[in-house]
């Protein structure tokens, strides 16, 4: 076995900050007392050689793991509550390596005053990590299949090239502005941008039977990017929110620039199609849907 099981109990239970409404770890189940209503629960995967690559330094796997987990909580405008971690680690792990990862782990959460109350530790054949985050809802929480024709596209940052340059290891979420879209814009349907804009954006279309025209002049781009590749590459862990046009207005009231910022990019049609377009012209889609290998 790679690890010191009790070793790692130990720095879980001695890092965990105490709370009224919670019972971490140091027993065999964590206890939430109270809970908020409605709760949100939301799990993610990273597995080795398929999320990241043996580059990868201890601190970007565990930012990964707690940022991409925090990103689909931003997208049900939620606050971070707490977490549970399992762990499976490859047989060639030394304990220390193992205890280091876990410490990283741990620091990440902390970012967020996310507590860990519990999980697991196991050996496998490669690294094996998951993360069952919960969230308080601060509001409705935005669902897929709500979009009406007439709704105004945006999402909220630039997309494109995150896994070439590295920001796929450090996602930030977008947990101040999805909490500020939920308690005053009412999304008709928001999703964060994790398996890239065009996969993401037909899942909300899938969901509410309707279809969509996006302008490719409007999409914003980080630099060396096409539109084709924005919309095609993942792991952006932006927000693609669809809002009442009578909302979207008065966007410069209710969404301050601190907190976050919103581009219009389409809309929402009755007609099921989903359109790239520019300057009213329809373009083809060449690039493969971004997947992971």
């Amino acid at each position: 076995m790679s690890f010191n099981e009790d070793q790692l109990h130990r720095l879980f239970t001695e890092r965990f900050q105490p709370r009224a409404d919670l019972l971490g770890p140091g027993n065999d189940c964590a206890i939430l007392v109270n809970p908020p209503q409605p709760f949100c629960i939301s799990c993610d995967q990273l597995i080795a050689g398929v999320h990241f690559d043996d580059s990868a330094s201890n601190r970007q796997i565990a930012e990964k793991l707690i940022g991409r987990s925090l990103s689909d909580l931003a997208a049900a405008g939620a606050s971070p509550y707490s977490c549970t971690i399992t762990c499976a680690f490859p047989n060639e792990f030394s304990n220390e390596q193992s205890f280091d990862l876990c410490e990283s782990i741990i620091a990440a959460a902390e970012q967020y005053d996310l507590p860990i109350i519990g999980g697991d530790c196991s050996s496998a054949n490669q690294l094996v990590l998951s993360c069952t985050v919960m969230g308080r809802a601060n509001g409705d929480v935005p669902q897929r299949n709500s979009a009406q024709a007439g709704g105004l596209i945006f999402v909220s940052r630039q997309l494109g090239g995150a896994v070439l340059s590295g920001r796929h290891l450090s996602p930030k979420p977008e947990l101040a502005l999805g909490k500020l879209l939920v308690e005053q814009c009412r999304p008709q349907a928001m999703i964060d941008l994790s398996d890239g804009f065009d996969n993401d954006l037909r899942r909300v279309l899938h969901s509410s039977n309707v279809g969509a025209i996006v302008d490719v002049d409007s999409i914003p781009l980080n630099d060396g990017c096409d539109w084709q590749q924005a919309v095609c590459e993942g792991e952006d862990y932006g927000l693609l929110v669809i809002l009442a046009p009578t909302i979207a207005a008065n966007l410069k009231t209710l969404i301050p620039s601190h907190v976050g910022q919103l581009y219009r990019v389409g809309e929402i049609t009755r007609d099921l199609e989903f359109v790239y377009q520019r300057n009213s012209l329809p373009l083809t889609l060449d690039k493969k849907p971004f997947r992971y290998s």
